[in-house]
């Protein structure tokens, strides 16, 4: 019998397309639109390093900055093999196919997809001079504040932007927005009571919070998060439709074989649900969310349509 087992065993291996056995026996590359050092280039890094420690010859990660465009482009005209895999996110695989109206690529057909990785909350965060204790008193205060309130968000169609014009258009008031290179240039002037309020991470928020300058009201995600359990989503305070995750995950070329992307699929998701890659990228701010290659594909054309509203809405332009 154990030879017989072993024969189909062999048998089996043999069946199996000869790129799928040897895959990869060569560097695999990873194409990121961020500059080295920020938490998702970061986070890449980790999940290559881990990879290697599970047999991956080779994992490079190449920094292609352009506000996603140029990643994309770079990873769409790569060869089908598995070797050039795009880290995708909300941002270039959603918001940007209504905020570019001449944007090169398609984001559903222009690529395969592989999995989601991982994803951010955001918070609601406003200086602790602001007198707003709770949500309910700063949605009260933008309601009856002459001018409005001012927030603040890393650029043009980012998250933040997103979610402020979420909560204008939730709450039916005026609010006018203040464009930072990024949070890190945001976060002192919220600090100081310069800005009523902004969305950012947890992780460029929590300094702050620790030296007592600002005050976290709420968080964007459909869960509380368990760091901080006291506060709570804006669907638990009445405004499901001020939500946004963001989200990254990985899509190869087009026309890659649907056994390569099972492989890289399988050795990722076994990865980065490894609970020591799991608590290094919950340091990071980073929550792991895994799904299929059929799942993410249909969660990226249910973003499009659901981001792309926001930003018709928001008459958002690129800069």
């Amino acid at each position: 019998m154990t030879r017989l087992l072993t024969a189909l065993a062999a048998c089996a291996v043999l069946s199996l397309p000869a790129h799928a056995q040897t895959y990869p026996n060569k560097p695999v590359k990873f194409v990121s639109s961020f500059a080295p050092g920020g938490d998702s280039e970061i986070a890449l890094r980790i999940v290559g390093q881990k990879l290697m420690a599970r047999g991956w010859p080779s994992v490079v990660i190449e920094n292609r900055p352009g506000g996603g465009v140029v990643a994309a482009q770079v990873v769409r005209h790569s060869p089908p093999d598995g070797y050039t895999i795009l880290q995708a996110d909300s941002s270039s695989f959603a918001i940007n196919v209504t905020l570019i109206p001449d944007l090169p690529y398609d984001p559903v057909n222009d690529f395969t997809p592989i999995m989601e990785t991982w994803s951010f909350p955001t918070l609601l965060a406003v200086p602790t001079s602001l007198p707003a204790q709770s949500a309910s008193d700063l949605f009260a205060l933008a309601k009856t504040k002459p001018g409005g309130l001012n927030y603040a968000s890393s650029g043009s169609g980012s998250s933040g932007h997103l979610l402020g014009m979420m909560l204008t258009n939730a709450l039916g008031v005026s609010m006018t927005y203040a464009a930072y290179k990024g949070a890190g240039q945001a976060m002192p002037d919220v600090a100081s009571g310069r800005v009523d309020l902004i969305f950012a991470s947890l992780r460029s928020v929590r300094q702050f919070l620790e030296t007592g300058s600002v005050r976290v009201l709420a968080v964007t995600s459909r869960e509380r998060l368990k760091e901080m359990p006291d506060v709570p989503t804006m669907t638990e305070l009445g405004y499901p439709s001020v939500f946004l995750d963001t989200w990254f995950g990985l899509a190869a070329p087009p026309r890659t074989p649907p056994d390569i992307i099972n492989t890289i699929h399988a050795r990722v998701n076994t990865a980065i649900n490894d609970p020591d890659l799991v608590k290094r990228l919950a340091d990071l701010g980073l929550y792991v969310t895994t799904n299929t290659p059929d799942e993410f594909r249909a969660m990226i054309k249910s973003e499009i349509a659901r981001l792309g509203q926001v930003v018709k809405a928001a008459n958002v332009k690129h800069e």
